[in-house]
């Protein structure tokens, strides 16, 4: 819970910072659409997309930085390295714990950091910290895994010693793994080990005394811890609980129903009853995922995150009401007074001045280009004579032909051009 409270802080703050400014420079195009109703739902439209591209982008990001470092970590195991390795693994929890990943999204990626640090824990024998925690969290959520369920049976014979968290694990890993004889013989020297006598203890007692294989092993050990041999487990306990209740529903299928008001009236309080349970079983799942989340990558918190949190929740929603009120005293525009528009008369200019006459359209455009870098207004005008297509080259307009001489002798001067002489612009 800690860490989904951090995480979504830092998104909002962040969200803060570029949705604002962001929405203030859209806010004029936005505003002529509508007045403050409408401007205050495009401003909120707008900040939930960028909370929802800021928190996938980091959370890819962070994804994909803490694979990176789990590949590093697992090339340095392959060299025989195991403290670089376990140097990696470390920087992936730290990773993992930071702001980036999303709570909701951060399941797979979960598992994937969980997996690695339990199998790197259990094969370089590393007991402390996230590696610890890492193995109890991973077996708990996937029992099925049996390699790591191996490796970690293993370590706890050799070990012998088991705590109370690892006898609940024993228990679910007893219940999942009862049907394989590899871990069965795993678990029944553990449970003899710590003389567990209880109801799960004795379903794979059973099961050894069944098994020609390991009963010659732990005949004499079983029957000196329970005093006798144990019964066979009856055929009930070896189905699935899924099957019996599965065969249970059926039955019911088959008796005769009830007329269908009766039926109506007897079901509701089963659909009710059923309703609740949903609703507990979501909540306890809701909070167990967290409390995995915490525990993986358990840190602890002190007064000063709540402090900090608090402190950014508390901007954001000053930051949020400072918004509303600014959107909600803007108003729709009043409509701008038509005003004259007043034409001025443009002065005829019909004179120009005529430098140079070329048949190919690339001097041409050349020279054109030349005479526009000195700074002079030149333009091609393409006509026909002689039956010979010929590109001129004409410079600026004059109202007369004395300016437009004027204007070539300073050209000429200026030795931008070599020859000219006036001419109509049409």
């Amino acid at each position: 819970m800690i860490r989904m409270m951090r995480n979504i802080s830092v998104r909002l703050w962040l969200t803060v910072l570029f949705a604002v400014p962001a929405g203030f420079y859209f806010m004029p195009w936005i505003s002529r659409s509508g007045s403050g109703p409408g401007m205050m739902g495009f401003f909120f439209f707008f900040s939930g997309m960028c909370y929802g591209c800021i928190s996938l982008l980091m959370h890819l990001a962070g994804t994909r930085m803490i694979q990176k470092r789990i590949q590093e970590a697992e090339v340095w195991e392959q060299a025989g390295i195991p403290a670089r390795a376990e140097k990696k693994y470390l920087q992936a929890v730290r990773i993992y714990d930071s702001f980036l990943l999303s709570p909701i999204l951060s399941k797979k990626i979960t598992s994937k950091i969980t997996r690695a640090l339990a199998r790197f824990a259990l094969t370089f024998d590393r007991k402390y910290g996230d590696f610890s925690r890492a193995v109890q969290e991973y077996l708990a959520s996937a029992p099925h895994d049996e390699a790591v369920a191996t490796l970690w049976l293993q370590q706890l014979c050799r070990d012998k010693l088991v705590t109370t968290q690892d006898q609940a694990l024993l228990t679910r890993l007893a219940r999942y793994h009862s049907g394989n004889p590899g871990l069965l013989g795993l678990l029944t020297r553990i449970f003899l080990d710590s003389r567990r006598m209880d109801f799960t203890a004795r379903q794979i007692y059973a099961q050894v005394m069944e098994d020609p294989g390991l009963k010659h092993r732990f005949q004499k050990n079983i029957e000196a811890l329970t005093g006798t041999p144990p019964e066979p487990i009856p055929s009930v306990y070896k189905k699935p609980v899924q099957k019996r209740r599965e065969k249970r529903e059926t039955t019911e299928k088959i008796s005769e129903a009830p007329p269908a008001a009766a039926w109506i009236w007897q079901s509701i309080p089963g659909w009710a009853g059923r309703t609740r349970n949903c609703v507990a079983a979501a909540y306890r799942a809701t909070g167990a995922f967290s409390g995995r989340l915490d525990t993986v990558i358990g840190r602890q918190t002190q007064w000063r995150f709540y402090l900090k949190a608090g402190f950014m929740g508390v901007l954001c929603v000053g930051m949020a009401v400072f918004i509303y009120h600014t959107i909600s005293y803007l108003k729709t525009p009043e409509p701008v007074a038509k005003t004259e528009i007043v034409i001025k008369e443009r002065v005829p200019k019909p004179f120009t001045i005529q430098v140079a006459a070329y048949l190919a359209d690339t001097h041409a455009r050349e020279y054109v280009a030349l005479l526009t870098r000195q700074g002079v207004d030149a333009r091609i005008k393409k006509t026909t004579a002689g039956g010979k297509t010929w590109y001129l080259i004409h410079v600026s307009e004059f109202e007369t032909r004395k300016t437009a001489a004027t204007y070539g002798n300073q050209l000429k001067s200026e030795h931008i051009i070599e020859e000219f002489f006036v001419t109509n612009k049409e």
